[in-house]
């Protein structure tokens, strides 16, 4: 099969048009990813800046676990005083005064 002059004269003229529709669709891409990068880089940098905010319901939590700890601390700071009152009740000795005295009963 050959190509008539006509045929390759129309076929040369629409390579071109080809060419040209290809060329502006690999600009259009490449300037896609320019936006994207940028978008990307923008959202980073305010990512950075920026304080994330915790939930109400989270901040609850964390208040109500701070609060058990603390009354946890308390609860074991007045046992340890009870137990500490108890044996100076048992040990009601003065300690200058250990030894000195024995009641022996017979």
């Amino acid at each position: 099969m050959t190509i008539r002059s006509v045929d390759m004269q129309v076929l040369i003229q629409k390579v071109g048009d080809v060419a040209r529709i290809q060329q502006s669709q690999q600009l259009e891409n490449n300037s896609r990813q320019q936006e994207f990068a940028q978008q990307i880089s923008q959202q980073t940098d305010k990512n950075v800046k920026t304080v994330n905010q915790m939930l109400r319901n989270e901040r609850t939590y964390v208040h109500e676990k701070q609060e058990k700890e603390e009354s946890g601390k308390k609860k074991q700071a007045k046992k340890g005083k009870s137990e500490k009152m108890a044996n100076r009740d048992k040990t009601d000795i003065r300690p200058d005064m250990r030894g000195n005295e024995l009641d022996i009963i017979v």
